[in-house]
């Protein structure tokens, strides 16, 4: 088997994983687009048909790619249904996801704070995107987002391309702007509601609430969204599944 010196110091395994993350992380795999076949990536790679289908399963279970019966595997798109699955952790009383709606409040453009700075790795008055969106369950509110992103990276984002978005935020991010956002790191605390999340919510003034903050990173860690949630957890709860599943 032929080697050369970007494989001499790691595993093939590692090896393989590397080269498939290259080409996602720099779209030569596009969202949506068929990636090669196994053989034909143990042929290109130079490696057993074993090691790549341990690289393929563990971007399959991360979602990153995504397997189709009868088209193969694909790379992963931002779709409404695929974002739910992978990043929104809330059901109803019985145990159901729950479909929530959105609704844009808010747009403005801002100077970073030290603190946000420090969250999605900027310079301390870096230019941000500020989106505030409710998000409605059987059309009444039930969570109040406030998003930061930043304007280097989303250089042209503005209030009215939000609106015309078709899906989600992330599969807006993914097709607007080449950005996929593969990981995120959440905080949850208990809280209570100030005045405006309150009105938002339609809730009492200083009524419990649950805060999560989120912030999304892309490939190679890096950090593309940081957003504070608040959630009236009367009609959801939060879910966490982890360990092994059937």
């Amino acid at each position: 088997m032929k080697t050369d010196r970007a494989r001499a110091d790691q595993p093939l395994y590692a090896y393989v994983q590397a080269r498939i993350l290259e080409r996602l992380r720099t779209g030569k795999w596009a969202a949506g687009e068929k990636i090669p076949t196994e053989p034909q990536l143990a042929q290109e790679f130079d490696v057993g048909i074993g090691t790549i289908r341990r690289a393929v399963d563990e971007f399959v279970a991360e979602g990153l790619l995504i397997r189709r019966a009868g088209r193969g595997t694909l790379v992963a798109k931002l779709t409404d249904e695929h974002v739910f699955d992978l990043f929104f952790s809330f059901v109803d009383k019985s145990d159901q996801p729950i479909n929530v709606t959105a609704r844009a409040l808010k747009f403005a453009k801002k100077n970073a704070t030290p603190s946000l700075a420090r969250k999605l790795g900027l310079e301390s008055g870096s230019r941000l995107a500020w989106i505030e969106n409710l998000r409605l369950l059987d059309d009444k509110p039930i969570m109040l987002d406030r998003i930061w992103v930043p304007l280097d990276i989303f250089h042209d984002l503005n209030a009215a391309s939000l609106a015309k978005r078709r899906g989600s935020i992330y599969g807006y991010y993914q097709e607007r702007y080449g950005v996929s956002v593969v990981r995120v790191a959440e905080n949850l605390s208990a809280s209570t509601a100030d005045k405006a999340v309150a009105s938002a919510l339609g809730i009492a003034n200083g009524a419990p609430i649950l805060r999560v903050e989120r912030t999304a990173f892309t490939f190679t860690d890096k950090p593309v969204e940081f957003r504070l949630r608040f959630v009236d957890t009367t009609r959801c709860a939060y879910r966490n599944v982890r360990g092994l599943q059937d």
